[in-house]
């Protein structure tokens, strides 16, 4: 298999979420050249199974990615093969996993299989998760192996992120007429009061935006929307916090819901992104550590799609790469990451086959 040109075409084909397309073809081109039968699903995953006995272990990641944006503030056209990387939009978050795992792939095909090992490139994890979600429903594995970058590092979880909407009602008027009533201050005074408000045990909050409804600059908003961005670890009371806010002034304060659409599935998912933590002392964990010579697992500074795959096997992470590149105009992954990363993989795969209750 060609890696190299394969992963180069995958960074020059654009997977917005909900636009994925492209990506899974070439995917499931390459696949289907590895001699795996390879499939989408009903939301437009890319699945292939290599072996047929149990037990089972998945190599997951997801297909889209964030906009590209300023063409002109990266050094290098995406795809382009410079300086001894890949370049491109997704060549770390998570195109460039993706490929390793595939080379992982041709390489476990080469020797007797103790197990089976599923590939799933899932869509929309960047929004909320819809691929996973929809995928776990059906998986039961040993064990996922999530291929998020990570370095080479073995990675046992992340601390979870909501998005909180906090909405001042006012009257929309003229500017030139209107009078002391205005949406604007409410706001205002809701701010100071939020400065002052003790970080509860286990959260970060952090006021990120505000829009104003209708959006004229000539006239007093109908609505003021105030985000609040909120990193919270497993032992953190979100609902308190939720409360402490709607003291705090006269807002609705929520989580807001979006309905996402991908292939035959439809989901409402919350802007909530939950924590995830394998115990340090999970067997899986333990016997991934020795496989890789790792003394112990981190923690992502980021929200994966673990906790949804979570729910059905643990979940261990693991990627090539350097995760401080990633939604970046700097983001690329060296040749000799991808080489390596196939390597670690097929080791995982294996240790993890081994150490089945």
């Amino acid at each position: 298999m060609d890696w190299v040109r394969l992963l180069s075409r995958l960074l020059q084909a654009e997977s917005l979420p909900g636009q994925e397309g492209e990506a899974a073809a070439l995917l499931l081109e390459a696949l289907k050249g590895l001699g795996l039968p390879a499939r989408l699903d009903e939301a437009g995953n890319v699945e292939a199974l290599l072996g047929e006995k149990e037990p089972e272990v998945v190599l997951a990641g997801h297909l889209d990615v964030v906009p590209v944006g300023d063409p002109m503030r990266w050094p290098h056209p995406q795809g382009a093969v410079a300086e001894g990387a890949v370049w491109g939009r997704g060549a770390v978050d998570m195109k460039g996993p993706l490929v390793a795992m595939l080379l992982a792939l041709e390489a476990l095909s080469q020797k007797p299989l103790k197990g089976r090992v599923r590939f799933l490139a899932a869509v929309q994890e960047e929004v909320g998760g819809l691929g996973s979600r929809y995928a776990a429903e059906r998986l039961s594995p040993l064990a996922f192996i999530l291929g998020e970058p990570s370095g080479r590092k073995l990675m046992r979880g992340h601390r979870g992120r909501a998005e909180v909407w906090a909405d001042f009602e006012g009257e929309e008027a003229h500017a030139a007429l209107a009078g002391p009533e205005n949406a604007l201050f409410h706001l205002a005074e809701y701010l100071l009061a939020l400065r002052g408000l003790a970080s509860p045990a286990g959260l970060k909050l952090t006021p990120t935006r505000v829009d104003t409804y209708p959006g004229a600059r000539n006239q007093t908003p109908g609505v003021v929307r105030l985000y609040l961005d909120v990193r919270y670890e497993p032992e953190a009371d979100l609902e308190g916090l939720l409360e402490r806010l709607r003291a705090l002034g006269d807002a609705s304060v929520y989580i807001p819901e979006e309905e996402r659409a991908s292939g035959e599935v439809r989901l409402v998912i919350p802007a909530l992104w939950p924590p995830y933590r394998l115990p340090e002392d999970h067997p899986l964990l333990l016997a991934a550590l020795k496989a890789l010579g790792q003394e112990r697992a981190g923690l992502w500074p980021f929200t994966t799609d673990a906790p949804y795959l979570g729910a059905k096997a643990p979940v261990l992470g693991f990627g090539p790469g350097d995760p401080a590149l990633a939604h970046t105009s700097q983001e690329r992954i060296p040749l000799s990451q991808v080489e390596a990363a196939a390597q670690d993989y097929a080791r995982l795969v294996e240790a993890l086959w081994n150490a089945a209750p």
